[in-house]
């Protein structure tokens, strides 16, 4: 029986990656979306899959790409990371650090917080900056996959034997991890922290749940942290 309804595939942290049967997640049915700047550092980007007998009514354009300036803070976060990734001179986590600090003074919180308006309306500008084209043609997918698979058994072989509960032990074929998440007290986390510097890698709280989602502070998404890769 069908119910004329769409299937969309919101293939939110797993750019690059494939199921078992070969197929790029985000393009298994007729409308698929594909969050790219959530995997590699960008200021926005995402890409729509439309295949099939799908009502193209329903999709629009192409949005023209932004040729504006990167925000001074973006620009200044990817050199650091850069710089990091390169030298192993931990110039991100002081960058990070000195945001923090700031953010804490002005706000109150060390981190920033979600608004009700973010679940209902989109951020402007709403197209893609010309920077995610550039990183589009210039990605070696290949080089990137086995990048974040490498770094997953290496932070693994590090973190195996400190008391957290890893939530995935290994891969998946055709698994290109969006980073390496796992369950564990805040004690714990900065044992994990130590075991992989120089891996110019950052662990972070996960995930940053709505407002509208009410979760006791002993339920384990309140201890859900993920090494991230990006």
């Amino acid at each position: 029986m069908q119910s004329g309804a769409t299937l969309i595939e919101d293939n939110a942290h797993g750019f690059l990656s494939k199921d078992s049967d070969g197929n790029l997640l985000g393009t298994r049915t007729g409308l698929g979306i594909t969050s790219i700047r959530k995997t590699v550092r960008l200021i926005n980007g995402a890409a729509l899959h439309v295949s099939g007998n799908e009502n193209l009514s329903l999709v629009g354009n192409q949005l023209n790409f932004q040729q504006s300036r990167l925000p001074k803070g973006f620009v200044l976060r990817k050199l650091s990371a850069q710089i990091q990734r390169s030298t192993r001179v931990p110039a991100l986590s002081f960058f990070q650090l000195a945001i923090r600090i700031a953010r804490l003074v002005t706000t109150g919180s060390r981190l920033p917080r979600s608004t009700q308006e973010s679940e209902t309306e989109l951020p402007s500008p709403v197209a893609p900056h010309s920077s995610v084209l550039k990183l589009i043609q210039s990605l070696e997918p290949s080089a990137e996959i086995l990048r974040r698979q490498q770094l997953f058994n290496k932070v693994l072989g590090r973190v195996k034997d400190l008391d957290i509960e890893p939530i995935f032990h290994q891969l998946e074929a055709g698994t290109s991890p969006y980073g390496f998440a796992f369950i564990s007290g805040r004690s714990s986390v900065q044992r994990v922290q130590k075991k992989l510097r120089g891996l110019s890698v950052e662990v972070i709280h996960w995930p940053d749940l709505p407002d509208a989602v009410s979760v006791a502070d002993d339920h384990f998404y309140r201890n859900v942290w993920v090494v991230n890769f990006l």
